[in-house]
């Protein structure tokens, strides 16, 4: 058994459990959902706003989420949505209490990574997280790649 393979993807699915968790339950007491998290954080930090392209690029979601998560955060008074309805070269901004709320989830983050941060040192943060864009790299090159790695086994006689 491969016990780095193991280890790896464990600790990484548990990370993301605990990831979504804290997202869904602290959003939850916004009123939002865990998905709104990411979208209200990149437009605080792009005050001039975003399209529809830049946000689901960005975010690294589905569109059809992103657009429901858009459509949410509309109707509760959080964005802002400049341009012709319903057409994907809209303009997406925070409205004030959106940028209230963004800063009310940015607090939280903040509070959580540094409670995720804790007795570990800059310089192995920094480690952690360029060989954790390595690995993620090489992995999707190696998806990219033709090879015979997922070829069907062959069933003998």
């Amino acid at each position: 058994m491969d016990t780095r393979f193991f280890r790896l993807t464990t600790s990484v699915g548990r990370l993301q459990k605990l990831i979504q968790k804290i997202k869904t339950e602290g959003m939850g007491h916004m009123d939002l959902k865990g998905s709104h998290t990411v979208v209200l954080c990149l437009l605080a930090a792009c005050p001039e706003g975003l399209h529809f392209a830049e946000l689901t690029e960005r975010c690294e979601l589905d569109p059809a989420l992103i657009s429901r998560v858009l459509a949410s955060l509309t109707r509760a008074g959080y964005v802002n949505k400049d341009g012709a309805p319903g057409k994907y070269n809209a303009l997406y901004t925070l409205t004030p209490e959106g940028l209230q709320c963004a800063d009310r989830v940015n607090t939280v983050i903040a509070a959580f990574r540094q409670k995720a941060d804790e007795d570990i040192s800059p310089e192995e943060l920094e480690t952690f997280y360029s060989v954790l864009d390595r690995m993620t790299a090489n992995l999707e090159g190696a998806l990219q790649e033709k090879t015979t790695l997922f070829a069907p086994l062959q069933k003998e006689n």
